[in-house]
């Protein structure tokens, strides 16, 4: 800072301090108790923790859905495996972690370890955040009990309602989850787990399968195919999963 800019600081700062004192004087300025700055940063502190876990609650839901349908595995089919991937993300579940992850950077903002970094970079951190708390979560047991209570109405609505049709995209009608009854000379027969009742898949030479063809009864699989019949379907994928 050179000497003509330190100076006319100088000269500007009786100036500022007598115009605040004249509002503080006029009433236009209100002087406001430390508690009431306390209060609310408490207040935005318990309002971030609650929207950072409920981020984490929605994240490792999704994960729980595309899992539990078994969409999860099917990109490893390739192109028609992300196609039918895309289909069975619950987008609506997606908007919603979009809105809070939106609110949230708005709620830390105003604390100096966050608005000293650049918005882009801020921004990603929650995201890492978000999506390593919410992985963590779904590697857990809690969402497979929690939609095990809610199928025998042991929840109540409010959850029984989010472990419901609601938020679930509906799977695609290529896409098949089950666990193999038995098998046959050119397949197996599945029993969907949708409740659907049974499946026979078939397997030729086309037939993508990132496992390997030894599969066994009891083999929890799922099936990216074309359906034949009434209740056989041509896969084009198939692989073993693991719920």
């Amino acid at each position: 800072m050179n000497d003509d800019t330190r100076q006319q600081n100088t000269e500007k700062t009786p100036a500022i301090r007598r115009s605040v004192m004249d509002a503080i004087v006029k009433g236009r300025v209100t002087m406001r108790p430390r508690w009431h700055f306390i209060l609310i940063s408490a207040l935005v502190a318990v309002g971030a923790l609650f929207v950072l876990l409920s981020l984490f609650y929605m994240v490792s839901l999704s994960v729980f859905f595309l899992h539990d349908s078994g969409a999860w595995l099917i990109p490893s089919f390739g192109g028609r495996g992300w196609f039918s991937f895309l289909r069975s993300i619950p987008w609506l579940l997606v908007f919603l972690i979009v809105v809070f992850a939106v609110l949230l950077e708005v709620l830390v903002r105003r604390y100096a370890f966050v608005y000293r970094k650049s918005l882009l970079l801020s921004a990603a951190i929650i995201v890492v955040i978000i999506f390593l708390g919410g992985f963590l979560i779904a590697a857990t047991p809690f969402h497979r009990q929690m939609a095990f209570y809610a199928d025998h109405n042991e929840l109540p609505p409010p959850l029984a309602f989010v472990y419901g049709a609601s938020f679930r995209a509906p799977p695609p009608p290529d896409v098949y989850h089950g666990i193999i009854l038995a098998t046959t000379t050119g397949g197996f027969i599945i029993v969907d787990q949708n409740g659907a009742g049974t499946t026979t898949v078939r397997i030729n030479d086309r037939t993508r399968l990132p496992d390997g063809v030894d599969f066994s009864v009891g083999t929890n699989v799922v099936v990216v195919g074309d359906r034949v019949g009434s209740s056989t379907v041509q896969a084009f994928g198939v692989r073993e999963s693991d719920e």
